[in-house]
């Protein structure tokens, strides 16, 4: 990119002034920043080469309670504005726009809107509609009762009925606060910043979400989304100047400035530490090693950016992996079985804090002097100077990477940069990588100045908590007669008009959400059709072959970084092993090789690499879903000056895995299964999903083995007796690794530049070519096994997470474009009205995997079951029965193209080319569904839902995980029973 400014400082636009401009040489962009003169509003913009463009609109939002004011008014702007007066501009723009991203979102101190469109039109019409929502919403009562929470009665028009709360942000922060994690840290920050607006809950808190009036709603919106108090973010190669006419047209005209919102206040320190307890729920029967103990201490002001770099370094320091000095010595404690650190530099003032997983009560002292005796023993000793290269290593990659997978790098370069405008301090600080390291780097010549950081922060700081969560099987319970004797004092406390009033809010809210289920939505504006590229994205792969080395190449810019593939073809492997290779790959990356032993080879990974990980694909062949062409292999990514150590550990993990590690193995093990329990309600509807899937076709029989509740139990029922069954799984895993390397021709598949290619040609790949062969036993494919029976699976949660899977038609097939398209049409025209808005669930969903032929309904975060259900099932037959427009279809295309050409980061474009050629979907393939898809009518839309779906909807397999209780309740609604059974 030419890094020549366009604008200087001091230059105008209308009524903005340029008041920075800085070339950043290693992102490849320019950052300028301007003031809006007569509302003082602040833009940043950062100019680049990249096509996907970004808008986020962030205001500072800074809550006083844990009603979720800040949450439930971030959904409802998005219910309907002055410009755009229909129910769901948000949703609706969702389907009526190529956009790669499209969200909102609520954090402790700011509300934020982002967007991104790689089409100039696409993204101009999304910045209106968020432009005009945020500003001038119209914010009805209805929107803030549907969204936020009401009173409803059980039967809506019986009074006599029981009285419940109802609202999507309410059952969907019941959600949230049933996973342990959200709980604990939400636990912390009341105790640790306890004069702070972080002490509340932003999201919302289920007990004191109810108290939120609309008046409040309102008020909260005049004072925190003045345009005045406005931060507009953009990212992309779209015109500065068009960007400013925007949003003084739309948002700033005629605006008078208000007064600058106060900075957050500093919290007043602690005398002295503080200690205190809480619970969480936990429906089990043993409870031994649940606990959760966390320390945590407040440190340095956001402001003090070089405490704040050094922070991160130390947090890398003494946590990063398993062999960092302070991480290793908790777990060789023995007293938890997993670590964590996390510092966050998002708020005002960062704290920092260790958390302990798989403890028990009576190890708080014990957890609390190792912690200190490290830190102590490691100021007296000093750094050591790998770990401190280390962690600036790891510091300087993750600055550097270009990502996207997940969000696009645009958001990212938003998240640590305007969120450290927004409390003062310069965005460049978090963008200038080199710049930061170099005086970084001088600092820590003095040996002194790191380990004086953790005397001061950690040691001798009395703004110290250490707080233990334990687990309650009681707790559930407690809680929902909680909230269900409250509903019952409220119910007897009501008149008889109130009541009335109840039941005439209720109809009324139904009949708002039927009126505008039928609403015009044209005043919104679209992308056409005709807007479409015709072409499917395509990154052209280039194979080579050397020695006894298939390589694959992708040339794009990686920005210095190399990211490689090392791939073998998987052997035989009986459907009893497939836990067991699940295991190996996740433990062959922790684990030491040849000389190196597990701290040693952690530490390497950590110096030179900026990952490294084992993979496990089946993919699925296009002509036959049921032959699967599976492969193992390695996955890393390093600078290019440390390419050679990357190959390196690719050829010594293919030679010398250390399996003799038995107390390595069984710490992994243990690890593994304390996450798989606290990650158990927070992947709860991807359980859900795989449970209904799983008899229905080999890859979903080999899904569940590996990584659905089948596992969950392998490694559950593992733990037990660990000691004596240790020999016995070393002995496995040795067996089954060997029969993984078998080296006949590995391919190796490489996203990087022309310069990086020519290098590593010239040293042969570093000798991954010389890998000797050994006979293959070829794979032999898994039938599906498995009841299909419908099932309810007991967690502690107090809501639902369903899903209802088939398995139909393949990609091949002339119906599977029309399934893909009738997913869309599902989720927009019926589900999420029915589930979402009138059911109050936080999501619902259809998704078609035409590789596999898997289709399958969802919804997480939901009061409800049986009514789901049955709106799964209606919303098949409406698109059987032709129940959708031809608007409705277009826009449906467009979703379907929206999620195919959303973009892929530089380093991930190779893999994902090699997936395509690995299981033949070939570009013309893929060219010829997207061509189909753009001419579908609406009648072979319904000939493909009758045939390939209606016509098996009895074969559909449903399955819920939630508490016993409903469960139990809504069970009695339903039919067929589910089977009721605990994980």
């Amino acid at each position: 990119m030419n890094l020549t400014p366009i604008y200087q400082v001091g230059d105008t636009h209308g009524e903005f002034t340029v008041t920075k401009v800085l070339p950043i040489e290693e992102l490849q962009v320019v950052l300028y920043e301007l003031k809006h003169n007569l509302t003082g509003a602040q833009v940043i913009h950062l100019a680049s080469d990249d096509h996907e463009n970004l808008f986020c609109i962030s205001f500072r939002t800074l809550p006083t309670d844990s009603t979720g004011v800040a949450h439930i008014l971030e959904h409802t702007v998005l219910c309907g504005s002055k410009k755009y007066p229909v129910k769901d501009p948000f949703f609706s723009m969702s389907r009526r726009s190529l956009n790669t991203f499209m969200n909102a979102m609520t954090g402790s101190d700011f509300t934020c809107y982002p967007a991104a469109s790689q089409v100039e039109k696409d993204f101009y019409n999304l910045l209106s509609v968020y432009l005009d929502a945020v500003f001038f919403p119209e914010l009805k009562e209805l929107s803030f009762m549907q969204e936020g929470h009401r009173l409803e009665f059980e039967q809506a028009d019986d009074p006599t009925s029981p009285l419940l709360f109802k609202g999507v942000v309410f059952n969907e922060m019941k959600g949230s606060l049933s996973s342990p994690e959200t709980r604990l840290w939400q636990g912390v920050m009341e105790r640790l910043t306890p004069d702070l607006t972080y002490a509340f809950n932003s999201g919302g808190d289920p007990v004191e979400i109810p108290s939120l009036t609309y008046e409040g709603l309102k008020n909260f919106h005049g004072k925190f989304y003045h345009p005045s108090h406005a931060l507009f973010f953009f990212y992309g190669n779209f015109p500065l100047d068009k960007h400013l006419d925007m949003i003084e047209k739309h948002a700033l005209k005629g605006i008078q400035k208000t007064p600058d919102l106060q900075p957050i206040p500093h919290q007043k320190r602690f005398v002295s530490p503080r200690k205190d307890q809480m619970f969480y729920p936990l429906k089990e029967e043993d409870l031994k090693k649940k606990t959760y103990i966390a320390f945590a201490w407040l440190t340095a002001e956001l402001k003090n950016q070089q405490d704040a770099l050094a922070l991160a370094v130390i947090d890398s320091i003494l946590m990063e992996t398993d062999a960092s000095p302070l991480k290793h010595a908790i777990l060789k404690s023995e007293l938890c079985t997993q670590v964590d650190g996390y510092l966050d530099t998002d708020m005002s003032e960062i704290p920092y804090a260790i958390i302990c997983r798989g403890a028990d009560l009576e190890n708080a002292e014990g957890l609390e002097k190792v912690l200190f005796e490290t830190l102590k023993d490691l100021v007296a000793k000093g750094i050591d100077e790998k770990h401190l290269e280390a962690a600036i290593h790891q510091l300087e990659f993750s600055r550097l990477e270009i990502t996207g997978d997940y969000g696009p790098f645009g958001l990212t370069l938003f998240m640590r940069s305007a969120l450290a405008k927004q409390h003062g301090c310069p965005p460049e600080n978090a963008l200038m990588v080199y710049n930061q390291f170099h005086e970084l780097q001088e600092k820590v010549k003095d040996p002194r100045y790191l380990t004086g950081l953790i005397q001061k922060y950690l040691i001798d700081n009395t703004h110290f908590l250490r707080l233990v969560m334990e687990p309650s099987a009681t707790l559930d319970d407690e809680e929902a007669e909680e909230e269900k004797e409250r509903l019952k004092r409220i119910q007897e406390a009501l008149s008889k008009e109130a009541k009335e009033r109840i039941v005439q809010q209720a109809a009324e809210l139904q009949k708002f959400q039927e009126k505008t289920e039928k609403q015009s939505i044209e005043c919104l504006p679209k992308i056409e059709l005709v807007d479409v590229p015709k072409d499917v994205p395509d990154f052209p792969l280039r194979h080579e072959q050397q020695d006894q080395l298939s390589v694959f190449i992708h040339e794009c810019f990686t920005n210095h970084i190399v990211y490689a593939d090392l791939i073998f073809d998987l052997p035989k492997v009986t459907l009893d092993e497939l836990p067991y290779l699940q295991l190996l790959v996740t433990l062959l990356p922790e684990l030491g090789v040849g000389d190196r032993d597990y701290t040693a080879n952690l530490e390497y990974i950590n110096s030179y690499l900026g990952g490294f990980s084992a993979t496990l694909q089946m993919h699925p062949q296009i002509t036959d879903s049921s032959v699967l062409k599976p492969s193992f292999g390695f996955r890393g990514k390093a600078l290019e000056r440390n390419t050679d150590k990357l190959f390196s550990l690719f050829l010594e993990i293919c030679h010398s895995p250390r399996f003799d590690e038995k107390e390595r193995i069984k710490e992994l093990i243990l690890q593994l299964h304390t996450a798989q329990q606290n990650r158990l309600n927070r992947q709860a509807i991807s359980y859900a999903i795989q449970q209904s899937l799983a008899p229905l076709s080999s890859s979903g029989t080999i899904g569940q083995k590996m990584q659905g509740l089948d596992y969950f139990k392998f490694i559950r029922d593992l733990v037990k007796d660990i000691d004596q069954k240790l020999p016995q799984l070393q002995e496995k895993l040795r067996e089954l690794c060997n029969r993984l390397f078998h080296f006949n021709i590995p391919h190796l598949v490489l996203s990087i530049d022309a310069k990086q290619h020519h290098y590593l040609a010239d040293h042969r790949y570093f000798g991954l070519g010389d890998l000797p062969s050994k006979p293959l036993d070829l794979w032999e494919q898994i039938p599906p096994v498995g009841e299909k029976k419908p099932e309810g699976r007991i967690i502690s949660t107090p809501v639902a997470f369903s899903a209802w899977g088939f398995k139909t038609c393949t990609a091949l097939h002339t119906h599977a474009p029309s399934l893909s398209l009738a997913t869309n049409l599902m989720e927009n025209t019926y589900l999420h009205q029915k589930i979402r808005e009138q059911g109050g669930a936080y999501g619902a969903g259809v998704n078609y995997s035409p590789l596999t032929g898997h289709f399958y309904f969802y919804s997480y975060r939901d009061p409800h079951i049986a009514s789901t259900y049955n709106a799964f099932k209606a919303g098949l037959e409406r698109i059987a029965n032709g129940d959708f427009s031809s608007r409705e279809l277009e826009e449906a295309k467009l979703g379907l193209i929206q999620d195919s050409d959303t973009p892929i980061s530089p380093g991930s474009r190779a893999i994902v080319a090699y997936s395509q050629f690995r299981e033949g979907r070939t570009k013309k393939v893929r060219q010829d569904f997207r061509d189909h898809v753009l001419s579908i009518d609406k009648k072979e839309v319904k000939e493909a839902v009758k045939q390939e779906l209606q016509a098996i909807a009895d074969q559909g397999l449903s399955v819920t995980l939630a508490n016993e209780k409903l469960l139990a309740k809504e069970n009695e609604k339903l039919s067929p029973r589910l089977s009721i059974l605990p994980i």
